[in-house]
């Protein structure tokens, strides 16, 4: 498991800048004692795109606890697929790379 998120530099890199994305929006949320989804959640959503635009758009999250869940399972759901969508696309450029040489 430990190799499926950290297995490679561009994995690595994704998932620094969601796990910094995810830490600005809750630190946002407890300095301003609101605890619905603010403007970094468009940041986190981005960077999970397109899972996360799909299960959560912005316009329709809405109040409530509801949108903080569907906010926080779209961005794992995305952040899941890209993840093994980074690892596939690397393994198989260092696939092809070993081929060649």
């Amino acid at each position: 498991m430990t190799k499926f998120f950290f297995g490679n530099w561009v994995t690595r890199i994704y998932l620094f800048a969601v796990a910094i994305t995810a830490v600005i929006l809750i630190g946002a949320n407890l300095a301003t004692g609101d605890q619905e989804p603010s403007f970094a959640a468009i940041y986190l959503i981005g960077l999970t795109a397109p899972v996360s635009v799909i299960f959560a758009p912005i316009a329709l999250l809405g109040d409530g606890w509801p949108a903080i869940g569907m906010l926080w399972g779209s961005v794992v759901a995305g952040l899941l697929l890209n993840t093994l969508l980074i690892n596939t696309i690397v393994g198989e450029v260092g696939r092809f790379r070993s081929r060649r040489a």
